[in-house]
């Protein structure tokens, strides 16, 4: 049994080291979502076939809720920061979509709050979780390996610094799910560190899905 169990977490580990560079030479942005969806997809099969659907699934708003003031905290450091790297490396884009399609904005921030961040809570935190568990690990190698491959899964948009700011962002997201075990909460607070991407203008290192040209002339 553990023996198969490592074996199949070597499977999914490796999986994820490979496959975004495969995604990354792909020129279809539609293949990177149904990636996503594939994976996460994996995931809740495998929680179900576990019987721990229950446990790692759950939204648990009552527990969001509790944690809202610290998500929230978390959120505005993480708007002040994107602001900075915005400000230093591309001053041109400070707030330019915000300020020339407000309404396109908000679509995207919405779609993408539902249709990008759930299935990736699903996968790098409550699955990822369930594995760490399942292996008896401590909190501090589950933290820095569930950041380290969703930071590096963010390659896919041919960036090293969307790697490394996805890693640090990582390591909040798993906190706040480790001390929650809340779906709803990790969302959340993911959704606000996206809408700080868009709205401020770092949007090019994270997206590249439907009405990405629109961002162009928008910015230009």
């Amino acid at each position: 049994m553990r023996t198969g169990r490592g074996l199949s977490v070597t499977i999914e580990a490796a999986v994820l080291l490979v496959a975004p560079l495969l995604l990354l030479a792909l020129p279809m942005q539609q293949a990177r979502f149904l990636a996503l969806y594939v994976l996460a997809g994996y995931c809740v099969w495998r929680l179900v076939r576990s019987g721990h659907a229950a446990t790692y699934l759950s939204f648990n708003w009552a527990a969001c809720r509790k944690a809202l003031l610290g998500i929230l905290l978390r959120a505005a450091i993480a708007w002040v920061i994107v602001a900075a790297f915005v400000l230093l490396l591309y001053p041109g884009r400070f707030l330019c979509f915000a300020s020339s399609r407000p309404l396109l904005l908000l679509g995207i921030v919405a779609g993408y709050s539902v249709a990008s961040v759930i299935p990736q809570e699903i996968a790098f935190r409550s699955y990822a979780r369930f594995r760490f568990d399942a292996l008896g690990w401590r909190l501090l190698p589950a933290v820095l390996t569930s950041a380290a491959l969703f930071g590096w899964v963010h390659i896919i948009f041919g960036s090293w610094l969307s790697v490394l700011l996805a890693f640090f962002a990582g390591i909040s997201f798993y906190l706040t799910y480790n001390r929650t075990r809340s779906l709803a909460a990790v969302w959340l607070e993911h959704s606000l560190f996206g809408a700080a991407v868009f709205t401020l203008g770092l949007d090019e290192l994270f997206y590249q899905g439907p009405f990405f040209q629109q961002f162009v002339p928008a910015c230009a």
